[in-house]
């Protein structure tokens, strides 16, 4: 789940009637119920109602791109968001319109942290603050404030800078306790849990989740609920407290039936196996682990079905049936296998014709040095004859050091393509041996090195798991958000480095290497 909240409205107004001409009422009607819309395809049908902005009122205009931006930042077009927030942003200046101008400046933030652009971010967050300080103590700034302040301390996390990031983060806190606002204060005890987590402050950080679990049950976020639960119950497992691991993650299993979301089902029963493994409940660690394998094979998940064959494996050694053991370390090695999907295996297939193909190019290389170095040694062998011949004593030092320095030249650059033919086998030998070997040993901040648009962490979390050949719904399974946030992420990533698809990361991650 992402550090921050959902940016977006989450309240989906009836849809109105289709109007020719709305009056000047009716338009902002359709501007505000666009803005306030879930569901951003929702948002843009709305706003297409209206047929022209000519005649707009200023703060209404201003609202109108604004709803526009928003939309499309949430469809993953970031031009289009970018250059509708930009004109509300313009308009909203000239007109001095600061409340749309300061939700402007968030939402351009939100998207340009997104994109990893994390000084330009903190700039239009640090611009929409400035606005609700300009308006002191006015509620309708005020209450934006929290958000905007929370935006700022998820930008600092992202940076590793966790003192900052709490900072403001209790700011964003303490203006929300100020209004009593449960949205805030659910999603501001969440980024301080975050926080906490990530500076391995687990009492802490099992306080925050437990603040922020009791006002998301006020907002009935279910969702949320769902992730915090769970991510109470991997807090406890940390400490060895598998009592209460088991309390939550059963809480989070609870949500996940409500919900209906199979995936997290299984993946929540394999965690209630995994804690009564660890309190030596093998029955009932079987039951869940059976309960889960069930699922994650009917829905197609086989990363479930991985961990549940390994925790049945588990339990086969605890009770000591070696036979049964052995049959699901077999289940678990084939579903690990089948994991590296034809795509994985292209990938492969494109670093052995890489590979040969350097290959070649070197020994041609080489075959053409030993050949320059047999032309020089016979040269060598005439010229010094000659100067014998003539009696050129001087001539002979001349010629014999001339000719055995461009030997030993001739030697090194042998030994280097040597050298590098060695390199080629072992980097060879070291993919073919495991064709997800790139993608894992891929590290953070020597990519975004490379690169000018750096990548954030979830970014770079899907990128990994995409080169393992993982799929989107395995990757979101993996990481705890929507196939389309997956898809998001991966379109972003690629973008920053200038690629189209999987394929085409791969190998210029390979050539960079």
């Amino acid at each position: 789940m992402s550090f921050s909240k959902h940016l977006y409205a989450v309240f989906l107004l009836s849809s109105l009637s289709i109007v020719e001409l709305p009056a000047q009422d009716s338009i902002s009607l359709l501007v505000d119920s666009a803005y306030r819309a879930q569901n951003p395809n929702e948002s843009l049908r709305i706003l297409r109602k209206i047929n022209s902005t000519e005649d707009m009122v200023d703060t209404v205009l201003n609202r109108y791109y604004l709803s526009m931006g928003v939309a499309f930042g949430q469809l993953g077009k970031s031009d289009s968001s970018i250059l509708f927030l930009s004109k509300c942003i313009d308009n909203a200046r000239a007109v001095n319109d600061d409340y749309n101008l300061m939700r402007a400046y968030n939402s351009k933030g939100v998207l340009l942290r997104i994109q990893g652009q994390h000084d330009s971010s903190l700039e239009a967050f640090q611009n929409a603050e400035k606005i609700t300080e300009k308006h002191g103590e006015n509620e309708r700034y005020g209450r934006h404030k929290s958000d905007v302040l929370g935006n700022i301390g998820g930008i600092f996390y992202q940076l590793k800078d966790y003192s900052s990031a709490n900072r403001y983060s209790n700011r964003a806190l303490e203006i929300a306790k100020h209004y009593n606002d449960t949205s805030e204060l659910a999603y501001g005890y969440l980024r301080l849990a975050i926080v906490a987590q990530a500076q391995d402050s687990l009492d802490q950080s099992l306080d925050h989740n437990k603040q922020a679990s009791m006002f998301l049950n006020t907002l009935g976020d279910n969702n949320t609920l769902a992730f915090v639960e769970n991510n109470l119950g991997n807090i406890y497992k940390d400490k060895m407290d598998y009592e209460k691991a088991l309390i939550h993650h059963k809480k989070s299993n609870e949500y996940a039936v409500m919900l209906g979301e199979e995936a997290i089902k299984a993946h929540t029963l394999l965690s209630i196996g995994e804690s009564y493994y660890q309190l030596r409940n093998l029955t009932k660690s079987y039951e869940n682990a059976m309960r889960g394998l069930r699922i994650a094979e009917r829905g197609n998940f086989p990363i479930h079905t991985k961990n549940a064959h390994d925790l049945l494996y588990k339990i086969a050694l605890a009770q000591r049936d070696f036979e049964k053991a052995l049959e699901e370390r077999n289940a678990y090695i084939i579903v690990n296998d089948s994991l590296y999907t034809a795509e994985a295996q292209e990938r492969l297939a494109e670093v052995e014709t890489k590979y040969e193909t350097e290959k070649k190019e070197a020994e041609i290389t080489r075959l053409s040095l030993q050949n320059d170095l047999q032309r020089a040694n016979l040269t060598s062998s005439r010229n010094a004859n000659i100067a014998t011949g003539v009696g050129g004593g001087l001539t002979i030092v001349l010629l014999v050091v001339f000719f055995t320095l461009r030997h030993k030249k001739q030697q090194v650059e042998k030994e280097a393509q040597d050298l590098q033919i060695e390199a080629l086998k072992k980097r060879f030998m070291e993919i073919h041996s495991s064709p997800s070997e790139l993608a894992v040993s891929l590290d953070f901040e020597e990519l975004n090195g490379k690169l000018n648009t750096k990548l954030t962490e979830r970014e770079f979390e899907a990128l990994k798991l995409s080169l393992e050949g993982k799929k989107n719904v395995e990757i979101a399974d993996q990481l705890f958000i929507s196939v389309s946030t997956v898809k998001f992420h991966l379109r972003n990533t690629y973008s920053k480095m200038g690629v189209d698809n999987r394929k085409e990361a791969f190998r210029a991650i390979l050539e960079t290497a």
